[in-house]
């Protein structure tokens, strides 16, 4: 009867120890805290962008750009579909105005781009985003010339098309609040031109710089986060909540 009722025993008491164990190591002990809300999958994100664009390279083979025009302002706007938590397919365009080289008297410059990419976040969720992305696009750059003439100085433009073969950008923006932030950003462009004028020249490689502020507008609401019962509560926890809202309820 002694061996009997030992047996009988053991299981409530490794039950009991099992409790009062869980019980010391905390109700959150072996939690497993739910996802964070997506607040970024299905949302059109966009942003206003501007600062300085420094273009570097060779327009073709022996024309290095530097010796018509350099850096100028620029300004521009994405606009991306979140795709997942943390990737965004982004369309992005600048517009930069190029100013005279030193020595190139009545040079000037003009470029545009149109491009695609992905960007991918680091995080959500936070006020603080940062971000890196990668891409490709077309440009279109016009040089402006001054050459001298017996009837006077005559005005030029050379048209050049190319492809930005890579894309690089990164920064990060800073949300006051959960639609709208403010950042910084830097981008590197680099490329060859496909059709430039003289077509026996040969084609090279081209570059923009270009960095400054972005303003981002998030205009779909955020989630927001539900309140989850953990799964590690103890089970003496979980009826002590019953009992106090049944006693409530009584």
């Amino acid at each position: 009867m002694l061996s009997a009722n030992q047996a009988l025993a053991q299981p409530a008491n490794r039950e009991t120890a099992a409790e009062e164990e869980e019980d010391e190591a905390g109700p959150e002990a072996g939690a497993k805290r739910p996802a964070g809300p997506d607040e970024r999958s299905g949302h059109i994100l966009l942003q206003g962008r501007a600062g300085y664009s420094q273009p570097f390279g060779s327009m073709a083979a022996g024309q290095p750009v530097s010796e018509k025009v350099s850096g100028g302002f620029a300004f521009g706007g994405n606009i991306g579909l979140g795709l997942s938590r943390v990737t965004v397919l982004e369309a992005s365009g600048s517009y930069a105005l190029l100013s005279a080289a030193e020595g190139c008297n009545g040079c000037s410059g003009r470029s545009l781009d149109l491009g695609l990419g992905f960007v991918y976040h680091l995080a959500q969720g936070i006020a603080f985003d940062p971000w890196i992305s990668y891409g490709v696009g077309y440009r279109r750059a016009v040089l402006t010339g001054s050459e001298g003439s017996a009837a006077g100085p005559t005005v030029s433009d050379s048209v050049f098309h190319g492809i930005d073969v890579a894309r690089i950008a990164l920064g990060g923006d800073f949300y006051p609040v959960s639609s709208f932030g403010i950042g910084m950003f830097a981008e590197l462009d680099a490329g060859t031109y496909l059709s430039r004028p003289g077509e026996g020249t040969d084609a090279t490689v081209y570059g923009f710089f270009q960095f400054g502020l972005r303003l981002a507008l998030d205009p779909v609401p955020r989630g927001t986060r539900t309140p989850a019962v953990s799964s590690g509560t103890s089970r003496r926890v979980a009826g002590q909540a019953a009992g106090s809202r049944g006693a409530a309820h009584r």
